[in-house]
């Protein structure tokens, strides 16, 4: 028998990029709530997705955007917070937003990715970059914001997914499995 190996997984995201959707799908249940609604999650959610001896404890965080009010201002905080401890944090950006900058939401999505991606790189803090709703997305289109986010960041990988699809996201669940590192679960296997 294998060693046991369990890794805490942060992801991270602006609002509406995926994040609750990605959790679900890698969990095989629905564990977070999917809506167009904005911060839908408003505390951090775990997941827990099994990958043969590795377990996964994936953090669904709030949706990172500049906060205006209290509320907002926790909600943000809150999903910080969640790398605090994490073995791997998964940045999910909205492949669509970046490739439809011309409207507002779009626009404040883009901005909102951008930003994750400096705190990350000021906080020298290498995360794993997932474009998301990639099958709404020309190929080129794709290319081209995967370049300028890997430019601009700390990326070890790019994944491309359709968390809704479920495309993508196997070969994503695989790779943190693969670096899990070896330690007990932090839940029984049933939960």
């Amino acid at each position: 028998m294998s060693e046991q190996r369990c890794a805490v997984v942060a992801v991270l995201g602006a609002p509406n990029a995926g994040k609750s959707t990605l959790v679900n799908t890698l969990v095989g249940a629905k564990v977070a709530a999917v809506t167009q609604k904005v911060q839908t999650t408003r505390a951090l959610v775990r997941g827990i997705a099994m990958r043969n001896e590795v377990q996964l404890v994936l953090i669904d965080t709030p949706g990172v955007f500049a906060p205006k009010k209290r509320l907002e201002r926790a909600m943000v905080a809150a999903a910080w917070s969640a790398l605090e401890g994490a073995d791997a944090v998964v940045h999910v950006v909205d492949a669509p937003a970046h490739a439809n900058v011309a409207s507002g939401a779009e626009r404040h999505s883009v901005e909102d990715a951008k930003s994750i991606t400096q705190a990350l790189d000021q906080r020298e803090i290498a995360s794993i970059l997932v474009l998301n709703k990639v099958d709404a997305v020309a190929r080129p289109a794709l290319l081209e914001i995967t370049r300028e986010l890997v430019e601009q960041g700390r990326y070890t990988d790019v994944f491309m997914v359709s968390a809704k699809r479920g495309d993508g996201v196997d070969d994503l669940g695989r790779a943190l499995a693969e670096r899990a590192p070896v330690g007990p679960w932090l839940f029984p296997e049933d939960q």
